[in-house]
């Protein structure tokens, strides 16, 4: 549909004074040369592209992706300085591409002070005693979910755990006590994520209309849906009103700090946020803790002495359970939730040997810092133990990002992947029927296993 030039896009922050002249000098770090050819490697595989360039040009190198110049890094030195920087002077990068996505009122793309009272208002909801009032909901949906999949047939494993955490994330939201409405919104939610190329996250110009056939025409139709049954939602409440305290209901009541309510659209969009990072990112974790372990019989070993030896499968006894947290900590360093985190720059800034111009965006990349062997002895080993007795810093191991823009949901992710993880695997014995390994493969902005993970349900405890 378009010729190959006009994937020249070029964001707004190439149009900042100085900054073409700054990038065509060589006051940055070197890189691979062109726009389409890095940006396809970063969509197909972004781990093997940054090692790459990371032995061929150095630690940070710079890339010119079609959303923007990028420079990335690995260094904890350098992305404890990118963490540590003042965040008044950083923006929400690429927003062209993800504000039609994602919704301007989306927390991801807010900057500044309205991010900041927006973190302020949304933090309370999935931490403390909020996060722990859904532990028995994740439990329940877990055990519901297994049970379909018992009878000693294949299955995926991806898919199940796709539906346990889309369906704990649309109960959290919205409560549980409308079970049609709750599948409908589960239904359109994930028809909404299944809807997203990977292209849609990387240029603005995939953003367009082909007689309904175009990845655009087939996202902004169940995009449009979802907002559909939103409304539907919002109109059975008004009709119906009761003392509910799921998300959906705090959102809507919650107030900023200068006593003005969300607006509709507003919520609409940190809804649709919730529902995409919520559940998918999940729900990708919890079936490659599945892979890892059963590929690793003596950890899986281990896990389940654990399990056995504490006697007690409450969701509030498995939260604490060491062994089973570092699994969770393990799973997400070898796959952490995004590959890096990027911060566009408002003013230059010195970034070690370095001086960025505004406009210049930086990334510290997951995908380097957690296989640095500095930092992890055997890092391409799924090996828990190394978080047992032993703590990593925010600029060593960061799977839900660092800084202010750290992910809002990480402490109820990782709530969910405990709880989850460790009701199934104290209930049933599982068999891993993949023949060959399997290898992270991209899905949309978020990185999952290359397979739906083959398994069988062998025995119930």
């Amino acid at each position: 549909y378009f010729p190959l030039d006009e994937w020249r896009f070029i964001t707004p922050q190439l149009q900042v004074p100085g900054l073409m002249r700054i990038l065509n000098n060589n006051n940055l770090p070197p890189g691979p040369s062109g726009r389409w050819r890095p940006t396809l490697k970063l969509i197909r595989k972004p781990r093997e592209a940054f090692e790459e360039w990371s032995l061929r040009y150095g630690d940070p190198f710079l890339v010119h992706a079609l959303n923007g110049p990028v420079i990335i890094t690995g260094r904890p030195d350098l992305i404890r300085e990118i963490f540590a920087h003042d965040s008044a002077e950083y923006d929400v990068f690429a927003a062209q591409s993800l504000g039609p996505i994602l919704g301007e009122g989306s927390m991801l793309l807010l900057s500044g002070q309205r991010h900041r009272q927006e973190r302020k208002m949304v933090m309370p909801m999935f931490h403390g005693d909020r996060m722990r009032a859904y532990a028995n909901i994740m439990q329940n949906i877990a055990i519901k979910w297994l049970e379909l999949v018992s009878n000693g047939k294949p299955f995926e494993m991806l898919a199940v755990t796709t539906q346990i955490s889309l369906d704990v994330i649309v109960q959290a939201i919205f409560g549980g006590e409308h079970p049609t409405s709750i599948d409908k919104l589960m239904r359109l939610s994930g028809n909404t994520v299944a809807s997203l190329s990977p292209l849609l996250f990387f240029s603005r110009k995939t953003h367009f209309h082909f007689f309904g056939l175009s990845p655009w025409d087939r996202f902004t139709k169940s995009q449009s849906q979802l907002r559909a049954a939103f409304d539907s939602e919002i109109r059975r409440r008004q009709q119906a009103p009761a003392d509910r305290q799921d998300i959906f209901t705090l959102l809507t009541q919650a107030r900023y700090e200068d006593g003005s309510p969300i607006t509709p659209e507003h919520a609409y969009d940190e809804l649709g946020t919730f529902l995409f990072a919520g559940h998918e990112t999940s729900a990708i974790a919890m079936a490659w803790a599945m892979y890892h372990l059963h590929s690793n019989p003596q950890t899986l070993d281990t896990l389940r002495s654990e399990l056995q030896d504490s006697g007690d499968a409450s969701p509030e006894a498995l939260a604490k359970l060491p062994y089973l947290k570092a699994v969770v900590q393990e799973t997400l360093r070898l796959h952490p939730i995004v590959t890096e985190v990027v911060r566009l720059l408002k003013s230059p800034m010195k970034l070690g040997d370095y001086q960025l111009p505004a406009g210049m965006a930086i990334a510290p990349a997951s995908v380097l810092a957690h296989y640095r062997e500095e930092t992890y002895s055997e890092p391409n080993l799924f090996r828990p133990e190394r978080f047992i007795g032993r703590s990593y810093s925010p600029a060593e191991y960061f799977p839900f990002g660092g800084g202010n823009r750290r992910c809002a949901g990480a402490a109820f992710a990782s709530y969910e992947m405990a709880i989850v993880l460790g009701t199934i695997l104290s209930k049933w014995t599982f068999k891993l029927l993949e023949e060959t390994p399997v290898t992270p493969k991209r899905r949309n902005i978020t990185m999952g296993p290359s397979t739906g993970i083959q398994m069988q349900v062998i025995d119930r405890l």
